[in-house]
C-alpha cells in the first residue's frame, strides 16, 4: 500500500519543526509581502518543492557498491589503478 503524498499544511508543519529545531525562526518573517526579500510564504512554497521534487529522486537511488566502491583515500587509490 503506497502512503499517501503529505499536504501542503503537513509539509508546512514539518518544515517550520525543522527549521525551529536548527534555531530558524520564520516568524520573525512577514507572512505574505511582495515587497520584502523574503516572508513565509515564499519560504515555504520553495521548502515543499524542493522536498517534493529532490526527496523522491534521492530516495530511488540505490548505490552499486561493485561499479563504484567507496574509498577512503582516493588519489591512493587512482594512483595503484591507473585512473
Amino acid at each position: 500500500m503506497a502512503t499517501p503524498a503529505p499536504t501542503d499544511d503537513e509539509l508546512n508543519a514539518w518544515i517550520i519543526a525543522r527549521l525551529n529545531l536548527i534555531g530558524v525562526d520564520l516568524s520573525v518573517l512577514p507572512v505574505s509581502d511582495s515587497s520584502a526579500p523574503a516572508d513565509q510564504t515564499r519560504i515555504l512554497s520553495s521548502v515543499r518543492n524542493l522536498l517534493r521534487g529532490s526527496v523522491p529522486t534521492i530516495s530511488a537511488y540505490v548505490a552499486d557498491v561493485q561499479e563504484n566502491p567507496p574509498v577512503l583515500y582516493p588519489a591512493e587509490l587512482s594512483a595503484w589503478t591507473d585512473e
